[in-house]
């Protein structure tokens, strides 16, 4: 079996294009609601629910290869926090200082600059969901939903990754019920998406075979039905797939497998401020197309330089602590790397 999963890293790069275009087409109400192109780009959104299959995956693996135990839970936090928020905190700046910039220039209209301090605030400790405060950028809610995960799988990971039956099948069955209580501020409501990964990780780490695998797997699929529509169960369907085919790596997917988490915190704040900067320009649907796909590629452009300088430097230096001196569990390396 195959182990460098660059399946991976075409997900990624995938549900990053298809969020950014989500919100560059319908998000922002941008065209006119008959527009084809506005309705293909709807399903977009669907892409944060492949980010967390994909962490699902690939955030317990990496645990395991590390030999990762509880009383490790602080080391395990050091590198998930050196690992995603630099480039978040500079996109929470960023976004300060464009919307500051903003009321600077000649077409705007609205009410002056102001710093909600407790709003920003709330941005270090993913609070605003729980505070009443609306999120400087919106894609930051799943950060949320992500960070959640993260002080949950440090908890449970010994849990999910038992071998015997009754430990870990009872653990993703509670962690699923919560869904049924919790809305959708918290992780559980997200649950099954990364139960999905969960499973692919006991598989792809050796704990489970493919018959686990595939009951489990059908059991997933079993779940979505009952709960969510057809839409979920393709999205889901399809990630599954795509990670167990054995691909190669591409410019494509190696490039935006990079910068993908940078293209989706910075696309709003970015590509988004420049549609809506020249709304009032550009009456034509034509024109508008043209200005969606300038924006895109602005974004992308924007996003590997900030990839290069301030996301690559920090994933580095997450790599280089190790949660012992310990030689590491002899597990293969997964080609691409846990991101939110």
């Amino acid at each position: 079996m195959n182990k460098y999963l660059f399946s991976l890293d075409y997900l990624r790069g995938l549900a990053a294009i298809a969020v950014c275009l989500f919100h560059f087409t319908t998000n922002l109400d941008y065209l006119e609601n008959d527009d084809p192109i506005k309705h293909f780009f709807s399903f977009g959104h669907f892409g944060v629910q492949v980010f967390f299959i994909i962490s699902g995956l690939v955030i317990p693996y990496s645990m395991a290869k590390g030999n990762y135990t509880i009383q490790k839970f602080s080391t395990f936090f050091k590198k998930r926090l050196i690992r995603i928020e630099p480039p978040y905190l500079f996109c929470v700046f960023l976004a300060l200082l464009l919307n500051f910039i903003t009321t600077l220039t000649p077409f705007y209209v609205g009410k002056p600059f102001e710093i909600d301090y407790a709003q920003v605030f709330y941005h270090f400790g993913y609070l605003n969901i729980f505070m009443g405060k609306d999120w400087l950028n919106h894609v930051f809610w799943t950060l949320a939903i992500e960070f959640q995960y993260y002080l949950l799988i440090a908890l449970i990971f010994p849990l999910v990754s038992h071998k015997k039956s009754y430990v870990w099948i009872t653990t993703l069955i509670l962690f699923n019920a919560a869904s049924f209580y919790l809305n959708r501020n918290f992780v559980f409501n997200f649950s099954i998406f990364f139960t999905t990964g969960i499973l692919l990780y006991r598989y792809f780490s050796g704990i489970s075979g493919k018959l686990e695998l595939t009951l489990t797997l059908i059991t997933v699929l079993g779940f979505l039905f009952f709960r969510y529509t057809y839409e979920e169960i393709i999205v889901v369907a399809f990630t599954i797939t795509v990670i167990l085919i054995p691909l190669k790596p591409t410019l494509f997917s190696t490039f935006f497998g990079n910068i993908s988490y940078s293209l989706y915190l910075f696309h709003t704040p970015v590509g988004a401020r420049l549609l809506h900067i020249t709304r009032r320009f550009s009456d034509s649907e034509s024109l508008r197309h043209a200005m969606i796909i300038v924006a895109f590629l602005f974004s992308v452009i924007v996003s590997y330089f900030l990839y290069k300088m301030i996301e690559k430097p920090f994933k580095k230096l997450s790599q280089k602590i190790k949660y012992s001196d310990v030689e590491q569990n002899e597990i293969p390396t997964l080609a691409a790397q846990p991101v939110s």
